[in-house]
């Protein structure tokens, strides 16, 4: 029966199980416990798809643990109430030689592999789909297929000069654009190929491609075989943002297909997920965010919402999750954390305590670092309930770290008491 899917109403996310270093290591090292409290992470912040990169090569050397790996993902994900949206290929590798070979060492800089020249190696990517629809394609947690993760990039199409042995020469030559024309053409091939395939094995499940950028979608000759036109979007502003989603809404009228944004969130491409959600929100099309967890591959620092122990990097993220987003427009109210004489009271009482902690004559000062570090934390908790102060390292997550210390060091403490109390008499604008 054909599964029937309300593209608008997906909230997913792209996941690597957070020990992992990147999605090889993930499904060589395959954790189910892992898995499965990290999906419950997922539904607790009302999440409802997971998309996971799959691979040729991961197949390749996995075999049938693989296979058994991906099964359980998603029997432990749909568990938790959440579907599975896997990436069928990460590049079309299927040829010993293209998976010997390796990157070459210059990022960005990647020939067209011999598999996609080599037409007749196309069916050992069949044989590997059919193995991996036998495992999961009647599993009620499969949700649909996407064909490719960014074709246009994973066999980059950036002409290739044999004769030019310095990388990083050849990645300052200007491609011959008729030859770049070529190779995104055979790039292209394989990917309708693969559509068509996949759709012929397996008609009860959608198929779509998971585009770097909307506007591939009518150059790769996809958009009348996919079922779902998928792309991806960091874009840097609102306006820019605009200008995409006009489009894909405009492709999705012309092709009568539902469109979706299966990569999205970045924090260092001036994309953070409060935008891109409210954005994609505003116009009604389902994402997925990238990514869920916060671990230990090379994103980590840009992307992620939850660390493993469950605590957020930032709870706006988690706000904008559950559609609720900052007000940015005329009414919205300024805190004022001095409206009750706190701050002045703080002040006081660390006056106090900055003198009394260096009078060295006649009292005991071992506590005294426990102290004032209950004063820093009064004022670190009023400038974050504010949003005074810069929250990428919280004022309370210094106050912490000091605790750890056996023997803190006093002086550094007071002196960054009188910081903080600096700072919140400028914020509350008291003299």
């Amino acid at each position: 029966m054909k599964k029937q899917v309300d593209y608008a109403k997906i909230r997913g996310f792209n996941y690597t199980q957070s020990n992992a270093w990147n999605d090889k290591d993930f499904w060589a090292h395959y954790d189910h416990d892992i898995v499965d409290r990290e999906m419950g992470y997922a539904e607790r912040l009302g999440l409802n798809s997971a998309r996971i990169f799959l691979s040729y090569t991961f197949y390749h050397d996995g075999g049938e643990h693989f296979l058994a790996c991906v099964k359980d993902f998603v029997q432990t994900a749909w568990k938790h109430g959440i579907s599975t949206h896997p990436i069928i290929f990460m590049g079309f590798r299927f040829l010993e030689s293209d998976i010997q070979r390796g990157w070459p060492p210059c990022e960005g800089l990647r020939p067209v592999c011999d598999s996609i020249l080599d037409k007749s190696s196309w069916v050992i990517g069949e044989r590997y789909f059919d193995a991996l629809y036998e495992a999961i394609g009647q599993e009620p947690g499969l949700l649909f297929w996407d064909i490719a993760n960014e074709p246009g990039y994973t066999d980059n199409f950036v002409t290739w000069y044999d004769e030019e042995p310095d990388y990083l020469q050849t990645f300052r030559t200007r491609p011959d654009m008729d030859v770049l024309k070529e190779n995104q053409e055979k790039t292209w091939e394989i990917v309708r190929h693969f559509c068509k395939y996949v759709k012929q094995k397996d008609p009860d499940h959608d198929i779509g491609v998971g585009n770097i950028f909307i506007f591939e979608t009518e150059a790769s000759g996809t958009a009348e075989l996919v079922d779902v036109i998928i792309f991806h979007d960091y874009s840097a502003t609102r306006s820019r943002l605009r200008r995409i989603y006009d489009m894909a809404v405009a492709l999705g009228k012309k092709y009568n297909k539902p469109i979706l944004n299966n990569e999205t969130a970045c924090l260092a491409r001036s994309n953070p997920y409060d935008m891109a959600l409210e954005m994609a929100m505003e116009y009604g099309v389902g994402w997925y965010v990238f990514e869920l967890m916060i671990g230990q591959d090379g994103w980590n620092r840009v992307h992620g919402i939850v660390y493993p122990d469950g605590t957020v990097r930032d709870p706006s993220i988690v706000a904008a999750v559950m559609g609720f987003f900052r007000k940015r427009g005329e009414g919205a109210i300024r805190a004022d954390v001095n409206q009750e004489d706190y701050a002045e009271d703080l002040i006081k009482r660390a006056s106090i305590w900055l003198k009394e902690s260096r009078r060295h004559l006649y009292r005991d000062h071992s506590g005294d670092a426990e102290q004032l570090l209950e004063l820093c934390e009064y004022a670190a908790n009023m400038l974050e309930a504010g949003e005074l102060v810069p929250m990428n390292y919280p004022p309370t997550a210094r106050v912490e770290a000091y605790r750890r210390q056996e023997n803190p060091d006093v002086e550094e403490i007071r002196d960054w008491l009188g910081e903080l109390c600096d700072t919140l008499q400028k914020a509350c604008h008291m003299i």
